[in-house]
């Protein structure tokens, strides 16, 4: 049986928390506020990249984003390598990262994407980077842009709290409910 090829999405939610060590390709999601090994960063918000400019950050892996969001901060010449590998933006980063790595993985595991089952839009990123209050349909909007994600027919395997009520977003999103 051949080997599946996995990949972890660590979003900025607050399950972040529920990530374990991963036998696989790591991809963190905007400004990395956890201490753990990644080989990928997903980003494709500006504001995001203004504050990497703005606190002079450099990152050891690439920052994989879109050619749009490339384009527009081209001239911050930051001192981390940019990668516009995205097709289409997807809304948010985590479904971003998720939409293009189904291309190359069969496997993808989501942390930290908590608006999959509840409408908790909360993120860490906003600790760092203050936003506007968020639409109270967020969740509903975000989760409309992850259907092009399942569609690709890769397997997805949401990570949340064990007490959460699943959503059925198809045969090939599974639910792993963490013991923690």
């Amino acid at each position: 049986m051949a080997v599946q090829k996995q990949i972890a999405i660590v979003g900025n939610g607050p399950s972040r928390s529920l990530y374990t060590p991963f036998r696989g390709d790591v991809c963190l999601c905007n400004i990395p506020q956890i201490d753990v090994p990644y080989d990928y960063i997903s980003m494709v918000d500006v504001k995001a990249f203004k504050y990497i400019k703005d606190n002079d950050r450099v990152f050891e892996r690439p920052i994989l984003t879109t050619e749009d969001t490339a384009r527009q901060v081209k001239n911050y010449n930051l001192r981390t390598e940019i990668q516009p590998l995205f097709k289409e933006k997807l809304m948010n980063s985590a479904a971003t990262a998720a939409y293009h790595f189904a291309q190359d993985y069969d496997v993808i595991w989501l942390y930290g994407c908590d608006a999959l089952w509840s409408e908790n839009v909360s993120s860490h990123q906003d600790e760092i980077i203050p936003r506007p209050s968020r639409a109270h349909n967020l969740h509903s909007r975000w989760r409309e842009h992850w259907k092009k994600a399942w569609e690709t027919n890769k397997t997805f395997v949401i990570t949340c709290p064990n007490n959460t009520e699943t959503v059925d977003y198809g045969k090939n999103v599974k639910w792993n409910k963490s013991k923690i």
